[in-house]
């Protein structure tokens, strides 16, 4: 009950597809995709008691493995046929796949139809509704359309490409003329063990050529999923999805006073030590000017 709580959700509690979706709209809307601890220096532990303490006492969020982790094991509890599947991330500059146990995800059984379910996507298009496992199906949802696409052993979450305007970086702003879709993982059906996730984890949270461990990032979705709010280092960027278009404002340069109301007023993170990001944002400048 303190779980749903947490998560804002009032509704009456089945095992449905009307169930399922409110649950993970709930949650988006209330637990954010963050990283902080990783410059508190506050190792990830994904076991469910730790999980529990951190996300709802504590009111904090967490990153894919610890989101999903804890939102599977609610399902669970109320009565949901779930299990955790391995994902992977497309790198479009590489044109590859990460590794696996590059992202947790859920899959979820509702009689003989199954539904990729995700509250821990750590990026803005993550979907805010559960997606059916059907080939080509077509989705519409806030954040615009998505689809499921086999390919061998693995489904590929596809997401149509949108037009983009007020990117803080003037190229990516974009004009679609054609109906492009964009890879954005892959994961396969079988049941993962949380777990099996810790090492990814670990290593997520010290390689320097992972982004998660060098800048701090948070990501809530706000108004139904309307809109995204995201805090990357010192760059709070608001999105907001109308018809194919992405509208992005952003306030650059924030300063440390600045991010932490950001956090609590946003976020709904209150840190009983303020986040010191600016000279985190300036010693990664350091080191890149050193390399």
């Amino acid at each position: 009950t303190r779980y749903l709580t947490r998560i804002g959700f009032s509704g009456s509690v089945e095992v449905s597809l009307k169930c399922l979706a409110e649950l993970q709209a709930c949650h988006l809307l209330t637990v954010p995709f963050e990283n902080l601890d990783v410059f508190r220096k506050r190792k990830k532990v994904l076991e469910v008691e730790v999980l529990y303490e951190r996300i709802v006492d504590e009111k904090r969020g967490g990153w894919c493995c610890e989101l999903n982790g804890l939102f599977a094991w609610l399902l669970e509890e109320l009565g949901f046929s779930v299990r955790i599947v391995s994902a992977s991330y497309f790198n479009p500059e590489k044109k590859e796949f990460n590794g696996m146990f590059d992202h947790a995800a859920l899959v979820v059984s509702l009689g003989e139809q199954e539904y990729l379910t995700d509250v821990g996507w750590g990026n803005v298009n993550a979907h805010y509704m559960p997606i059916r496992l059907s080939e080509d199906s077509v989705h519409k949802q806030p954040g615009g359309l998505y689809k499921l696409v086999r390919s061998g052993s693995y489904w590929h979450l596809m997401h149509r490409m949108r037009d983009i305007v007020g990117h803080h970086r003037e190229e990516l702003n974009r004009e679609m003329n054609e109906d492009t879709w964009h890879v954005v993982h892959r994961f396969d059906t079988q049941a993962r063990e949380l777990e099996e996730f810790q090492e990814r984890c670990d290593q997520y949270q010290t390689d320097p050529e992972v982004m998660l461990s060098v800048i701090p990032i948070c990501i809530i979705k706000e108004e139904e999923g309307q809109v995204v709010s995201t805090l990357t280092g010192r760059r709070f960027t608001t999105i907001r999805f109308k018809e194919n278009i992405d509208v992005r404002t952003n306030e650059t340069e924030l300063n440390d006073e600045e991010i932490n109301k950001k956090l609590e007023d946003v976020f709904g993170i209150k840190l009983e030590e303020p986040m010191e990001i600016e000279e985190i944002m300036a010693n990664l400048k350091t080191e890149e000017n050193q390399n």
